[in-house]
């Protein structure tokens, strides 16, 4: 095993085209980018007697799993393989006109990726479960492009006025996202079951709220709070879920 960045591998002739690089690093990124660890991640070549018959190279994404290092999907390099069968046993003429040189060419399959959705799954709940020992509960890490639930709506205590406003929000983001409304319990125990599913975003509506038309804003993972406008709400949600505004920047923070 040797540490570099896939640019040097490509460099170097390891990686032996620059497709196929540029989707190993793709794939990376997209587990990476949806909040998995990095360092858990690693490129394994196959060895020639590895290889399937039609790959002139292929890599394996691996992951540290607890029970150790395992594939999560393979790519391949199968060339020109399916193609030239297809034209043997069909005595078809499958190639395309090259528009730059001006030949015929039978196109290659650069990398043909094969992901299992139980692993990437297993990837994101082994990265994101977490035991808080100062909430003394389990905070679910998610990443909220991938958190089932995006946020959920506290009127702080049953009250008419609360629950007019609480309401009238739920009302308004669940047109765009999956958002639950929760009155049961005190607000601490509410804060708790949505760290347990991982729900980023808790939004309360309190006696401020009926004077200032705004609520206020719990990041799970901080647990640092923000009070924003009613009426800037839904596009300041739409900011944080795609990671596009820094937390403490989307309102007023609460110290």
């Amino acid at each position: 095993m040797e540490k570099m960045k896939i640019k040097k591998a490509f460099e170097k002739g390891i990686i032996k085209t620059n497709w196929h690089a540029y989707w190993l690093a793709k794939e990376y990124d997209w587990f990476v980018l949806l909040g998995a660890n990095p360092q858990k991640f690693r490129l394994r070549q196959h060895v020639s007697d590895e290889k399937s018959h039609y790959s002139s190279d292929t890599w394996d994404l691996e992951y540290n799993f607890p029970f150790g290092w395992k594939e999560l999907l393979g790519m391949a390099n199968r060339g020109n393989y399916d193609l030239k069968q297809h034209e043997k046993f069909s005595k078809k003429d499958l190639k395309i006109m090259d528009e730059k040189t001006g030949k015929k060419i039978l196109p290659h399959v650069i990398c043909e990726p094969s992901l299992g959705v139980e692993r990437a799954f297993l990837v994101f709940m082994f990265d994101s479960y977490f035991y808080d020992e100062e909430r003394k509960n389990i905070v679910l890490h998610l990443h909220p492009k991938i958190a089932p639930i995006k946020a959920a709506i506290f009127p702080i205590v049953k009250r008419p006025e609360l629950e007019k406003i609480a309401v009238n929000v739920f009302d308004i983001l669940k047109k765009e996202w999956n958002v639950v409304y929760d009155e049961s319990g005190s607000i601490g125990r509410r804060y708790s079951r949505n760290d347990e599913i991982g729900t980023p975003f808790c939004i309360t509506i309190d006696e401020e709220s009926i004077k200032k038309n705004d609520v206020t804003i719990r990041e799970r993972n901080t647990k640092k709070q923000i009070r924003v406008k009613i009426s800037e709400l839904k596009e300041i949600l739409k900011e944080l879920i795609n990671n596009e505004l820094e937390f403490v920047k989307a309102g007023k923070l609460i110290t």
